[in-house]
């Protein structure tokens, strides 16, 4: 225990300041084997809590180095295909590679994943100087990166216009906040025990008001039921579905913790200031599975697929569920 406390002390010291680097706009010409316009989006239906048909590769990306604003982690189908795109932001003071088991397993399912490092955990964030405001218009610029210069990175045309954005802890307000200011890129919002900064968690919709249905997005909401501290009460994920539109689910998993989802690396680290559960690895598999169900939704039009948010039945773990 004494060694984790120093390394989370370390952790938090030698964080950097928050910059806001302007890049140089890469190239957004079309790369050789991109797909065919007007192809149909990829879709798969096999068990959405197992590894899924499809072999994954990584690239890291320093910031700027193809044009992005802040440092990214892709993680996407090796095959070349038209796949749905989903960003993933990290939770507070955490790392993207943080959740590369849960990402990879997103993937393997047909979907590229963006997981940006949206700033160096240290002391700078911990008392408040990077608010989820700035946090929020920092993403925007990352999603106008992602529709323009993904397919350079990647080699081939994912369908960027089948996007989805999804969040823990903090991360999750701030999809919510993408939301609002990107409404019209955004397909469908996604919470992994969310976490509301000061101002009220966003609506489904572009508004906190109530959004018309040309705009409200599909979203899911999933609460932890050992979270206590780390979501509290009155800012969490009782609130991120209440303030959801129709069509909204809202899954809690009693026996997880916080930051279970994480690599257990990180889970362990995180667990000197959040409880967790007694199965990580149930934990990963279970909200994998909830989010690759979840995608098929809003995203490939797989209304099937729904019957995983609904009926525990199939689960790695029990959880709780309701709908609107």
């Amino acid at each position: 225990m004494r060694q984790q406390v120093i390394m989370l002390f370390v952790w938090l010291c030698v964080g950097s300041c928050v910059s806001t680097p302007t890049c140089p706009r890469a190239d957004d010409g079309t790369p050789s084997g991109a797909a065919p316009p007007g192809q149909a989006v990829f879709k798969e239906s096999s068990d959405p809590y197992a590894a899924g048909p499809l072999a994954v590769r990584t690239v890291r990306l320093a910031v700027c180095e193809q044009g992005n604003p802040v440092p990214v982690t892709v993680l996407a189908p090796d095959a070349q295909g038209r796949y749905p795109v989903v960003v993933f932001f990290h939770g507070f003071m955490s790392r993207n590679d943080a959740y590369s088991e849960l990402l990879t397993h997103l993937a393997s399912h047909g979907y590229v994943v963006i997981a940006p490092q949206m700033y160096e955990p240290g002391l700078p964030v911990l008392f408040g100087f990077f608010p989820v405001s700035q946090e929020a218009k920092l993403a925007a610029s990352l999603l106008e990166w992602t529709t323009g210069s993904l397919a350079n990175v990647l080699g081939y045309a994912p369908a960027t216009d089948y996007l989805g954005l999804a969040g823990h802890s903090r991360g999750g307000s701030v999809a919510w906040w993408l939301l609002a200011e990107k409404s019209t890129l955004v397909r469908a919002v996604a919470g992994v025990d969310p976490v509301g900064a000061p101002k009220p968690p966003r609506r489904n919709g572009p508004t906190a008001g109530s959004p018309s249905r040309e705009t409200i997005v599909p979203a899911l909401v999933i609460g932890c039921g050992l979270s206590q501290r780390c979501a509290p009460a009155g800012r969490n994920h009782e609130q991120f579905y209440g303030a959801c539109e129709s069509p909204a689910w809202h899954v809690v998993i009693p026996g997880a913790g916080h930051a279970d989802m994480l690599d257990d690396a990180y889970a362990d680290l995180a667990a000197i200031v959040c409880p967790a559960g007694a199965d990580r690895a149930g934990v990963r598999q279970l909200i994998g599975g909830l989010l690759v169900a979840f995608f098929r939704v809003s995203l490939q039009g797989d209304e099937a697929a729904s019957v995983y948010l609904t009926d525990p039945s199939s689960a790695p773990l029990a959880f709780q569920t309701e709908a609107k």
